[in-house]
């Protein structure tokens, strides 16, 4: 089964990478959508259910924001919900501490996918990778560390792009 998950996990690595490179707010949720449904396969054929728990949360999450974007009124109510099922999921499915690194991150995903300025989303995308880097060194998830690296990477890719082309129009 781990072969599987980390075959799976390849997928969730490439959807990842694709996130940080969609300009408008909803290819960025249709992407990271996919990438939670692998991430959930791939965390929950190596048995870290903390990490699939909160995957699962996130599918629930990017569907109700792509479905509530022009409801404004009621995404408030959306952000606090999948706040506090974040850190119930991890907090039942936890097998030591390490455990509440996933609620920690979806936490931060929280806000991230929920505030609508696709740049913010990037930003946060920064100390989501890194707490999602400890629980996957701690379990031991080879794709999960290569995912973090390279969603690091491609979050400076795009800002070093968007940079250059930002000096380039004002040339």
């Amino acid at each position: 089964m781990k072969i599987a998950g980390e075959i799976i996990g390849f997928f969730a690595i490439l959807f990842n990478f694709l996130i940080y490179q969609q300009k408008k707010r909803k290819s960025v949720l249709k992407v990271k959508l996919l990438s939670d449904i692998s991430w959930a396969l791939h965390y929950g054929l190596l048995t870290a259910f903390s990490g699939m728990a909160v995957c699962i949360v996130g599918t629930a999450r990017e569907t109700t924001f792509l479905l509530t974007d022009d409801k404004k009124e009621k995404r408030r109510y959306f952000l606090l919900a999948f706040a506090i099922i974040a850190v119930i999921t991890s907090i039942l499915t936890m097998k030591d501490l390490f455990g509440l690194l996933p609620a920690l991150a979806s936490l931060i995903a929280v806000f991230s996918y929920w505030q609508q300025n696709p740049n913010l989303t990037k930003i946060l995308g920064i100390p989501i990778s890194i707490t999602m880097l400890t629980y996957d060194i701690m379990r031991f998830s080879i794709t999960g560390i290569i995912n973090e690296i390279l969603t690091l990477i491609s979050i400076l890719v795009f800002f070093v792009f968007s940079n250059k082309k930002v000096k380039a129009e004002k040339q």
